[in-house]
Formats: structure tokens, sequence, C-alpha cells
């Protein structure tokens, strides 16, 4: 049986898939060299294409899969059989004029056991940001009584110091913490070596000494843990 981890936010630009691929690159390489897929339930299928870019006479350490919500319905257990860990990247639109159970992005996210959020410094990105923690609380307490319950995590992407608009971010994320929210302590920064991602390079290395790579490093591992927790 895998784990089955979605990232999302109804916010373009707050870098879910981005950090979607980061992830995928290091876990299915060594160290940790894990049997995953990547489900771009995305219309746009970013991923997809970007994969196709990538693998030009090169062999892939994992496979990206294009699938509609209603594919992912009808392939959901035999990928939880076929793979150890599924990440799913998920469209970001919310549509508040119907029942939360009823969304074309919910119906993916019945299927994930974590979903992680991204938060991006902006009034915009943390407005929408807001809406969407709304639904991932509402999706929670729908699937309070399943076999296999969601947990949503957030995190902080794109972090800058010495910024008035992160600052402002970090003292909202506090506020949502005091509230029983849960966020990941470590925070991915804003290096440009992450926006340049394609979907083979793993950056993972605890002996780094680059500084992007570092950050991610330590994401990563707490990631890990929290997922396998």
């Amino acid at each position: 049986m895998s784990t089955i981890v979605a990232f999302g936010n109804q916010k373009g630009g707050v870098g879910k898939s981005t950090v979607l691929t980061l992830v995928a690159n290091a876990l299915a390489q060594a160290p940790f060299d894990i049997r995953l897929c990547v489900v771009d339930t995305d219309p746009q299928r970013s991923l997809v294409e970007a994969r196709s870019f990538d693998t030009a006479g090169v062999e892939a350490p994992y496979p990206v899969l294009g699938m509609s919500v209603e594919t992912l319905q009808e392939r959901i257990y035999e990928l939880d059989q076929d793979y150890d860990l599924v990440l799913l990247d998920t469209a970001g639109r919310l549509d508040n004029s119907i029942p939360i159970e009823q969304q074309q992005i919910t119906r993916a996210l019945m299927f994930a056991d974590y979903l992680f959020i991204p938060f991006r410094a902006g009034s915009f990105n943390l407005e929408a940001s807001m809406e969407y923690l709304k639904m991932a609380d509402a999706l929670q307490k729908l699937r309070s009584d399943k076999k296999r319950p969601l947990q949503y995590i957030g995190f902080l992407n794109f972090y800058r110091d010495r910024s008035k608009s992160n600052a402002f971010l970090v003292s909202e994320v506090a506020h949502l913490e005091a509230q029983g929210v849960r966020f990941m302590n470590c925070r991915l920064r804003h290096y440009s070596l992450f926006e340049e991602i394609d979907t083979l390079t793993s950056y993972y290395n605890v002996n780094t000494t680059n500084k992007a790579k570092l950050n991610f490093t330590v994401w990563l591992n707490e990631f890990f843990k929290t997922i396998k927790a």
C-alpha cells in the first residue's frame, strides 16, 4: 500500500508543482530510492509537458502520469498497489458555489493521505492560500471517520529574510499555528536554482556547501519524516 501525498493551492505561482518535482526527483533516487510516481491531474499538464522535454534519450527515475480526476478514480487502487509513494499535482481552482465534496479538486484529494500547502508572501497569495486552507479543513472533517484520514500541512515557500511581506506572512502563520494548523518548521527559501528544476535532477545532498541545496536537503528531511511518521 502506498502513501499518497498531494500538493495543492488555488493560487498559481506559489510553487506547488516545483516543490513536488523537487521532492519526486530526490526521493526516487539515492539515498532514498523510493518506488514512486507523479500523477498530474492539473488540466494544464505542466509536469507531463516538462517530462516530455527532459527525457529525450534519457531514462527517467520515475513516471509522470497525466490523468483526469475520473481516470485517477478508476486507477487509484492500481497505483496504490504498484508504488510505495504517489505524488499528486492538483488543479487549483475552487468553486464556492457548490458543496465541497462535489468539487473536482476535492474529488482528487479524497485519496490523499497528506496534503502539503505552500504559502508564499503577498496579499493575494495569502488570501488564496487561506481559502484553500478552509477547503482542506472541511475535507479533513469529511474524512475523519475513514480508514485513511487526511492530514494537511502548510509550509513557507519562496521565503526571503528582511522582507516586510514575509514578516507579515510569518505572523499570520504563527496565528494559524496557535489555532492548531500544522506547519513545517523549515522554510524553502527563494533560490533561482529551485525555479530551474527539471524532472530528473535531485538536489538532495547532505554534504553540499551550496545554500539552495542545503536548504532543500533540510526541508526534505523534515518532509520525509512527516510522511513516514
